[in-house]
């Protein structure tokens, strides 16, 4: 077993590192050897199927693994890429092919995020991590420390922010299109919850899943048909975050990097408490105050709504009528107008003012290859992937802070982004960090 094999399995049992291992990609910008970019996929269908074939899409680009817990879903990758081998386990796969990979390509379920991109990172390997980031606050503050201490290229799976209408949006903002900025609503109209509880067991574990890999780093529990593997996840605390961490990713960008990542300074959930503790809540309302800058009037409001909740009469002032409030998407009204930033489908944003809609020409900003933005970035091309950790870890930090308001409805959390915790809550402090289950700790998180 080589030096980096032995750091990793270190990594897996909990041991501390006395240092990550680090090869080529943190002393050399020039690109991977040999000019080739080889990666390994966590996830072989939906949204990880999607991000295996982006990045083939790359010049020069080679896969080299998979690892999946479900046989049932690897047909397609398999007819597709017959002679890759795939992997149940994914310690395995970092463990055989630490060698051979420069890069990993993580579209698992949200709680198995920071494991395997920390693990990856300290072997060495640059990451591109779907969204929410990770699925705690902790999670999130450990991966973007590593990646820049290491100066790792790390990119987040929120592929909007490539595209012309998103990176127009930024342009946008950041030239103070609408005047100071007062408040921004965020909305979409998705329902990743439940209020009902959980079915008793009912049917055993299918031949063709690995249940304990699929549980991970989470709490064990039984097998329940449909509602965790495949899609149902994203609705269950301790696995996935809801709507929010699903959406809130993709929707909160463009205006959180067009007014230059701003802190949360309070976050107060005005929705339903969680039936139990097994399940999101549904029609979230989150309201934050923000640590203004020179962009806006000073500290301002930033609400999120999903499923049935809609914004007030003011934002519909804004801009003159409902059917202008985009239904998935975000509204942000400054001094002079308000702009509507639609999510996906190729939208682009618009501006009001006064109510009606402005004729303004607009320059747009050209699309780019998110992945492809990934790859530049290993091999030198641009200075860093648009949404590297060093972006993505506070913006994912902004939205998972409005999963942690959700359990506590009504209350007023008090954030310190610098130290990372609340200052007036032990309950919602508790929720920054879950210990992982016996026998499947990461060194560094």
């Amino acid at each position: 077993m080589n030096h980096s094999r032995r750091r990793f399995l270190k990594s897996v049992t909990g041991t501390a590192l006395a240092a990550p291992y680090l090869g080529w990609q943190t002393t050399s910008r020039g690109g991977p050897p040999g000019g080739e970019l080889r990666f390994a996929n966590f996830g072989a269908n939906g949204r990880a199927w999607s991000d295996l074939t982006a990045m083939m899409e790359v010049p020069n680009t080679t896969l080299v693994a998979v690892a999946e817990v479900d046989s049932s879903r690897t047909n397609r990758m398999q007819e597709t890429y017959p002679e890759i081998p795939v992997y149940t386990d994914w310690r395995k796969l970092l463990d055989e092919k630490a060698n051979e990979i420069d890069a990993v390509v993580i579209g698992t379920p949200d709680h198995m995020h920071a494991p395997i991109a920390m693990s990856a990172m300290q072997l060495g390997k640059h990451v591109y991590c779907e969204k929410p980031l990770t699925r705690t606050l902790h999670e999130a503050r450990c991966l973007r420390e590593f990646a820049a201490e290491n100066k790792l290229v790390t990119q987040m799976g929120i592929q909007v922010a490539s595209s012309s209408g998103n990176q127009t949006a930024v342009k946008l903002l950041r030239e103070g299109i609408v005047g100071k900025v007062r408040e921004v609503h965020s909305m979409n109209p998705k329902s990743w919850g439940s209020m009902e509880p959980l079915p008793a067991p009912s049917e055993p574990v299918p031949e063709t899943l690995n249940w304990d890999q699929w549980i991970g780093v989470g709490k064990m529990r039984d097998y329940l048909p449909r509602e965790f593997h495949p899609s149902q996840w994203r609705k269950r605390i301790g696995y996935g975050t809801g709507t929010l961490g699903d959406m809130g990713c993709h929707i909160y960008h463009p205006w959180f990097m067009g007014l230059h990542q701003p802190e949360t300074l309070t976050v107060t959930s005005h929705g339903a408490a969680p039936v139990d503790g097994d399940s999101w809540p549904l029609n979230a309302k989150v309201h934050h105050r923000m640590k203004g800058n020179d962009q806006t009037v000073g500290d301002f409001d930033f609400t999120w709504y999903d499923g049935t909740q809609l914004p007030p009469e003011q934002v519909t002032a804004a801009v003159g009528l409902i059917e202008n409030v985009p239904t998935s998407g975000t509204v942000v009204i400054g001094a002079t107008g308000a702009l509507v930033i639609p999510h996906g489908g190729g939208g682009m944003p618009t501006i009001y003012r006064d109510g009606v809609l402005s004729d303004e020409v607009i320059e747009t900003v050209e699309a780019d290859h998110h992945h492809g933005n990934f790859a530049a970035a290993i091999r030198g091309e641009v200075d860093a992937a648009r949404t590297n950790f060093d972006y993505a870890g506070p913006m994912t930090e902004t939205v998972l802070l409005g999963t942690v308001a959700m359990r506590l409805p009504g209350e007023t959390l008090k954030w310190d982004a610098k130290a990372g915790k609340f200052t007036d809550s032990d309950a919602a402090n508790a929720m920054i960090h879950d210990e992982y289950r016996e026998g499947w700790s990461v060194a560094g998180i």
